[in-house]
């Protein structure tokens, strides 16, 4: 898509070379529309960054992506790294550490629920009486009204304080950066409320679910189909994907796709300064001094950005915008020799109840979860610093990497210092899906109805996973393809 000066017209500009306008600008890269996507750093992927230190393969952002939600797995295949696609490897253990020790998750936790009653009534995860107290769920009447509440004053009504601290917190809180006493219901679990809806008994509901799954299992074993599903690896019941190559080759496949189609265009180290309404068109100024008039904009940028692009233009969208909130994660990923651990690390990892003296909110034993991300004689491990250790994201690096190896030493007991070490920091990156999350979303898109060429998407507004935006950007394509094509 070209244009300098007085601006060429029609095509699309898409803001902002993370997952989401990647997948966008290809959607329309394929569709033959004329595309041009801007970047203000000096690489695509946004929080996607696969390195490789010293043999290790490190990821700095998201590590994988779900199985069920299909959208990043047919995109894969789509662009040819289908036989990259891999599972996680057996076995599939993950602990909770509590009360100071590793517990294991019961077998069969499906969202934060129980779908078998025996794992259940057997963990050493919560006392008789924590137990008792989740039980309750099965004779307590409906208790939402239609307004949306948080998932921990949700949880903790119906199954009791311990079932969110221990498991609900550590599991959700962790994937979207905030308290379950904070997230909304409606918006980040809203099977729980169909849940509610439906049976009454999040218990019933969830046990019902499981009998349902394994009965789908038998019929598929009996059947004789396969059932190794998308990926090789080891577990084929493991809802978690990756590339053999880390997910900085989907970034990879994206980029070269979208620059190999004849009107299509990629530009980093370039931000759009201004949008302006002109006619029926919306103006594109851009960095460079080029200036555009396409059939539409897709702003697939961060929330504050897309904010700050729409405040003269449509100063109620950017407030609802700026209303989400934001807050910021680590990783940090450090590596170690084999003979440092006392012995064989065994399963996925382990997350960590919100009591707990540790720097971080979860640990991924990443050579253990995944094939080729290590090299022989050696581990990975992967650590998440939650908001609660704010003063440590804005530590120096060694400051970062001496608590985070501190605390490995105390949990699983690692005796000599990494060998590699990448500390990422994700400052006011992480979109809160806190409650009236979805109302915030509806006050920025209504403000925008009258502006059908401009298009707001991204991890801010309708789902966090690879998977989410990945969809958002083929459906933000699939509007300008109507758009251009009703002109």
């Amino acid at each position: 898509m070209g244009g300098t000066g007085g601006g060429a017209s029609g095509g699309a500009v898409v803001v902002g070379g993370g997952i989401t306008g990647l997948a966008a600008a290809y959607r329309l890269a394929q569709a033959g529309v004329p595309v041009l996507l801007v970047e203000a750093s000096d690489r695509l992927g946004g929080k996607i960054r696969t390195e490789r230190l010293g043999g290790f393969l490190v990821e700095a952002g998201p590590d994988s992506f779900i199985a069920y939600r299909p959208a990043a797995t047919e995109l894969s295949r789509e662009l040819g790294l289908g036989a990259t696609i891999i599972r996680t490897t057996d076995p599939r253990i993950v602990h909770i550490r509590a009360r100071g020790r590793m517990i294991p998750m019961p077998e069969g936790m499906g969202l934060v629920l129980p779908t078998r009653m025996a794992p259940f009534v057997t963990t050493r995860l919560f006392s008789w009486p924590q137990k008792l107290r989740a039980g309750l769920d099965v004779v307590l009447p409906r208790w939402l009204d239609g307004e949306d509440v948080s998932i921990g004053a949700f949880l903790r009504h119906r199954l009791g304080g311990a079932m969110v601290d221990r498991l609900a917190d550590p599991l959700l809180g962790g994937i979207y950066g905030a308290p379950v006493d904070e997230l909304s219901l409606f918006a980040v679990v809203p099977q729980l409320r169909d849940y509610e809806r439906d049976h009454r008994s999040l218990l019933f509901a969830s046990l019902a679910q499981g009998r349902a799954a394994r009965a789908r299992a038998r019929a598929v074993a009996a059947a004789g189909a396969p059932g190794g599903g998308a990926g090789r690896g080891g577990s084929s019941g493991s809802p978690f994907l990756s590339l053999a190559g880390g997910m900085g080759s989907l970034v990879d496949a994206l980029a070269a796709a979208v620059r190999s189609a004849p009107a299509a265009e990629i530009r980093l180290r370039t931000s759009v300064v201004a949008l302006k309404r002109t006619g029926s068109r919306t103006t594109v100024t851009l960095s460079d001094g080029t200036r555009l008039a396409p059939d539409a904009v897709v702003l697939a940028g961060p929330a504050g950005s897309s904010a700050g692009l729409l405040a003269d233009e449509a100063p109620a969208a950017a407030a609802a915008i700026r209303s989400i909130p934001h807050g910021s994660t680590g990783v940090v990923t450090l590596g170690y020799r084999a003979e440092a651990m006392p012995r064989p690390l065994v399963g996925h990892g382990f997350l960590v109840a919100g009591d707990e003296p540790l720097s971080f909110g979860a640990c991924t034993f990443t050579s253990s979860k995944w094939a080729g991300r290590a090299p022989d004689g050696t581990i990975l491990l992967r650590a998440f610093l939650p908001e609660r250790s704010a003063a440590l994201l804005d530590a120096t690096d060694d400051a970062v990497v001496t608590a985070v190896h501190a605390d490995f030493a105390r949990t699983v007991g690692v005796r000599e210092a990494p060998i590699v070490r990448n500390v990422a920091r994700w400052h006011g990156a992480m979109p809160r899906y806190t409650v009236g999350h979805l109302d915030r979303v509806a006050a920025a898109e209504a403000a925008l109805a009258a502006r059908p060429e401009i298009i707001l998407v991204g991890a801010a507004f309708h789902g966090v996973g690879v998977p989410d935006c990945v969809a958002r950007g083929g459906a933000a394509a699939e509007r300008v393809i109507t758009l251009a094509g009703g002109e």
